[in-house]
């Protein structure tokens, strides 16, 4: 059964970090009467947390003893998760793998516990920018995003997941993020997605799928690039979303992360071996206003990303510091793997 809880967050990653994990719960987690432990879990609500939602929607947590507890952030970014973890309005979080490395350096005692799925994201573009800027649909990937020269870019906020791997794609293309085009922030990277590209606010969209393709199934846009489907190689190798939880946490309660680790393989599990009921959990929840052709489309393409065995392997790390190291002010090829990645996500418990 799912209680949902609201912790109006909206602090800056570098004021999240200041705070202390001393914030979450003291102690390992206590199971009620009927042998059932609540664990609090916190996510933006998108395709690239699917799993999550399926934790807190499915009726199948019980099995493994757990109730999932979903805390709402206001605000999107994974900054908000990771603040909710370090004020201990949640047990664990599932988030960018880019924003929990950064925390971390900046101090936060934390550990990922699972690994999740790729980044789960499209560049769509407005037909009418796609006539106003000559861009050729049908050329190489590359050649698409070098087509983006001089637009107005949508985006998630400098530091999360997508900003970071959005500066990837255009860099590996040949162009300057900050130069050849200009970068907008979202507040909100999925309802107003569709009409901002619609109301010419911005030429292009790069946002969770299920946001930009609004627009697609109105006829004003086109999906440029698709991650899912393969058309950002920069990107490959990239662990995107993650499951992450305060270090003394997963000390206190080794067991219960365990059964987090057995729940999550059977949200992932479903999602491959059953998408239609997957899917049907999800568009009668988060996305229940969302419609049926646009929920198809995007989720076709999602399934493809999540990952069995919801692992963060040593080779994973280093994808992740030859893609985002020459693009970031911090040395991350300094970091520890086995300081950051517990056992049980490295396969080694």
């Amino acid at each position: 059964m799912l209680r949902r809880r609201w912790a109006l967050l909206a602090i800056p990653a570098a004021l999240a970090v200041a705070l202390t994990a001393c914030g979450s719960q003291s102690g390992p987690l206590k199971a009620d009467e009927a042998g059932v432990t609540t664990v609090r879990v916190t996510s933006s609500q998108s395709f690239n947390t699917a799993p999550a939602t399926l934790l807190t929607r499915g009726d199948f947590a019980e099995r493994y003893g757990l109730n999932f507890e979903q805390v709402n952030i206001a605000g999107s970014g994974s900054s908000n998760q990771i603040a909710a973890i370090l004020s201990g309005d949640a047990d664990i979080a599932i988030a960018g793998s880019n924003a929990f490395v950064d925390s971390v350096i900046g101090g936060a005692n934390l550990q990922i516990i699972a690994g999740v799925s790729d980044i789960i994201q499209s560049l769509v573009v407005s037909n009418s920018a796609i006539e106003r800027f000559g861009v050729d649909v049908n050329a190489s990937p590359d050649e698409r995003v070098r087509a983006l020269r001089g637009m107005k870019i949508g985006a998630g906020v400098t530091g999360s997941a997508g900003n970071s791997a959005l500066r990837v794609v255009l860099s590996h293309a040949g162009l300057d993020p900050d130069r050849d085009v200009t970068l907008v922030p979202l507040a909100d990277t999925t309802t107003a997605v569709g009409a901002g590209l619609e109301q010419g606010t911005y030429d292009a969209t790069w946002a969770a799928a299920g946001s930009g393709e609004v627009a697609v199934a109105r006829g004003t846009a086109t999906t440029l690039i698709s991650v899912p489907n393969g058309e950002a190689p920069a990107l490959d190798g990239y662990v995107c979303n993650v499951v992450f939880a305060p270090t003394r946490f997963i000390e206190q309660n080794p067991e219960v992360v365990d059964r987090i680790r057995d729940a999550l393989a059977e949200a992932t599990r479903m999602t491959k071996e059953e998408p239609q009921k997957a899917g049907q959990i999800l568009k009668n929840s988060i996305y229940s206003g969302m419609d049926q052709q646009v929920f198809d489309i995007s989720w076709s393409e999602a399934v493809k990303a999540y990952y069995e065995g919801n692992l963060f392997t040593r080779e994973d790390w280093n994808t992740f510091v030859k893609i985002f190291d020459p693009l970031s002010e911090h040395d991350y090829s300094s970091i520890d793997y086995e300081e950051i990645i517990n056992p049980v996500a490295r396969g080694e418990s």
